[in-house]
């Protein structure tokens, strides 16, 4: 039977295929095992390699958004009919109740292509509703799972399904247990295939699923049949559970296969921990499933070679469908994967669970006595070539989503929610002024931020705020006009807060990187005033990028950086994009929209008096309007604009080239973010020399 409550389901699990996960039970041995390959593999599609190819190939290019229709008309517009090398074949899948697969391999081809290409484009939806609908095509099609699983990139819907593919020795269950306990998600669990089959045709997903945000505490006495997330090790069966209505979402958890390999060896009976002989002996067995990952997700039945093409196929499906977590960084999973694409929280009477279930499950994980890179941990991953193919490609996924993984609509809730109440704290650039007022200046790295500290302690005689010496203190340091107050971080931020920081008339003014939590420190009887100096976005990118090259100083060094190029710098995987909009609105991690943008725009016009680094002097100008500072001594601003802090000799690329296209790309938002503070400062500045004249 299928369980429904995590509170009365059975903890046995058993370990599907090669990269299955470890059940927290010892009963991982190897008989279970080979019995559910067996099983998997009956499940498989059943058809020629040549047929097999040609199947992946057309969806292959699918996934790539490429037009297949353009390559199947003539010169008049017309589609032509493509005839296929293959005899006529049926998926050994059953079809969906009361729909018949009556077509020839050429109709199946063709209909595959039109769904997936339709589903690329996001258009067209009623016409992939009728080909299914209709009869055209299976539920179990490759097409249509396809079709049935939300690419990670597209739009969170509370209507698709959660969908955590167990893969073994991987900590899948790790997420199991922290999506049940930790934010009291109900899961359904699917071992057998049986049961998969059976639930298909009840349409279990349109009958039984709730949305996981839907949890009134008057559901769980009588949840019934209900979910909150799917969890089966079989990714092609599970996948067809799901409908139109109610498409998938995927979590996938990643290991080396050289690791998993290990992993399931130490499962055997009269294994031993260490024994490499033992392991290579198990490896070069004939009951040794390589590449089980690659055969899954290209449907390669365990006596069919894996070729190149099935890698390709089972690439694209990687890198379009799955949200991608690492065995090897399950915080950087939770915290900043799943959590932020499904928006989902810890239960109030949980509070860290999360970090309890990630810190168990890593010492659960046995100690690999292989060494990366040694001749055995090479052996095996060369035995498994397409799998560690698919593991490099999936951890640079894994940083890409990062910064573009979709957030969920709850999570920009919070956010916007957040934002709004940091900066309630600040006053409005138009408000009057009020002596108990306290500037407040937002830190852009790289952005002139040394010679502003420098000009204002030194010229203007301001005691500002900086840790000079740990731990966070309100101890003053008068020669060097700071307080030694840390607000580099959030929770140097809630100890300042702690201080009374504000209230305590010590500092001139307060100066941190972190824009929504720095402003938190101001209160009712201080409220901040705030500015910042901005620079462009790709001269800053490079700046950024050689001065942490040779920054030994700095807690960012990173003397890694002497062996990439800028453009390289820039194309990793985890660049961190767009800092500033980031900043701004509290969206750290993820996806931007331009509705970020519009809320970083309201901000910087609402709370912000602009300055720009290529325009220092009239941003000094500008400022000691605002906030009536004066040099002590004349000439004082300029000697300091005049000296060098923190500068670094490189080249910057060519405006308008490629390397310069390249990262204006990648920071977009900040690009436009910076032609609107540029505009801004200088509508702020002929309102200031009015004020002045006046």
């Amino acid at each position: 039977m299928s369980r429904h409550n995590t509170t009365t389901r059975s903890r046995r699990r058993r370990p599907v295929a090669l990269f299955l996960l470890a059940s927290a039970s010892a009963a991982a041995t190897t008989s279970i095992i080979f019995s559910c390959l067996l099983s998997f593999e009956t499940s498989l599609i059943s058809k020629s390699p040549m047929v097999a190819v040609q199947d992946m190939t057309t969806i292959l290019s699918a996934l790539h958004d490429e037009d297949i229709s353009l390559r199947r008309r003539n010169n008049n517009g017309n589609r032509d009919n493509v005839v296929q090398p293959h005899e006529k074949y049926y998926y050994d899948h059953p079809p969906a109740r009361n729909r018949q697969l009556q077509l020839s391999m050429t109709d199946e081809v063709e209909v595959t292509n039109n769904i997936i290409e339709n589903y690329s484009n996001n258009n067209n939806q009623q016409q992939i509703n009728n080909a299914i609908i209709n009869g055209q095509q299976s539920t179990s099609s490759p097409g249509v799972i396809l079709n049935m699983l939300r690419r990670a990139r597209d739009k969170v819907d509370e209507k698709d399904v959660p969908f955590l593919l167990q893969v073994p020795y991987t900590n899948s269950d790790v997420i199991y247990k922290i999506m049940t306990e930790c934010y009291g998600l109900v899961g359904r669990e699917y071992w057998d295939l049986k049961e998969l089959q059976r639930d298909q045709k009840a349409d279990v997903v349109d009958q039984f699923y709730v949305s996981s945000h839907d949890r009134p505490k008057e559901m769980f006495h009588h949840f019934g049949a209900r979910f909150h997330f799917l969890s089966t090790p079989h990714y092609q069966e599970g996948a067809s559970l799901l409908t139109l209505k109610h498409k998938g979402r995927i979590i996938l958890m990643l290991r080396h296969p050289a690791y998993i390999a290990e992993s399931m060896y130490l499962s055997r009976p009269n294994s031993k921990k260490g024994d490499l002989k033992g392991l290579i002996q198990y490896v070069n067995g004939t009951d040794y499933y390589d590449n089980w990952m690659t055969r899954m997700l290209a449907n390669v039945p365990s006596k069919e070679r894996v070729t190149e093409e099935h890698f390709k196929y089972a690439r694209m499906i990687l890198e379009n469908k799955f949200i991608i977590g690492m065995t090897s960084d399950m915080t950087e999973t939770v915290k900043k994967r799943i959590t932020l694409h499904f928006g989902w929280k810890e239960l109030p009477s949980r509070q860290g669970c999360e970090l309890e279930y990630i810190k168990k499950g890593t010492m659960e994980l046995p100690t690999s006595a292989l060494e990366e890179g040694g001749r055995e941990w090479r052996f095996i991953a060369k035995k498994n070539l397409f799998d560690s193919k698919l593991m490099a490609r999936g951890m640079a996924v894994f940083g890409m989503q990062k910064m573009r993984i979709p957030v969920h609509p709850y999570t920009v809730r919070d956010d916007r929610k957040t934002v709004s109440e940091a900066f309630s704290h600040l006053r409005n650039v138009q408000d009057e002024m009020d002596s108990s007022d306290i500037p407040f200046f937002w830190h852009i790295p790289k952005a002139s931020g040394t010679t502003v500290k420098e000009v204002m302690s030194k010229c203007y005689n301001l005691i500002r705020t900086e840790m000079v010496e740990p731990p966070s203190s309100l101890d003053l340091f008068t020669d060097k006009k700071v307080l030694n107050v840390d607000l580099t971080t959030p929770d140097a931020i809630v100890v300042a807060k702690g201080y009374n920081v504000a209230d305590s008339g010590l500092a001139d003014v307060f100066i941190s990187q972190l824009a929504v939590e720095g402003s938190t420190v101001f209160t009712s009887y201080h409220m901040g005033r705030a500015f910042t100096i901005m620079r462009h976005p790709v001269i800053l990118a490079a700046s950024l990028f050689y001065y942490r090259r040779i920054a030994t100083w700095e807690p960012t060094y990173r003397p890694d950086f002497n062996d990439v190029t800028l453009h390289e710098y820039i194309e990793m995987p985890g660049y961190y994009d767009n800092w500033m909009v980031r900043m701004l609105t509290n969206a750290k991690l993820g996806g931007l929209n331009e509705g970020h943008l519009e809320i970083a725009k309201a901000v910087i016009k609402e709370k912000f008096i602009v300055g720009i680094s290529d325009h220092m002097d009239e941003t000094f100008r500008q400022l000691e309007t605002y906030f009536g500072w004066k040099e002590k001594e004349a000439g004082c601003v300029k000697s300091f604009l005049s000296a060098s802090f923190n500068k670094n000799k490189y080249q910057l690329p060519e405006r308008g080239g490629e390397v310069w296209n390249s990262i204006a790309d990648k920071n977009k938002f900040d690009m436009q973010l910076y032609y609107f503070a540029l505009e801004l400062f200088g509508e702020q500045g002929k309102k200031l020399r009015r004020t002045q004249v006046g």
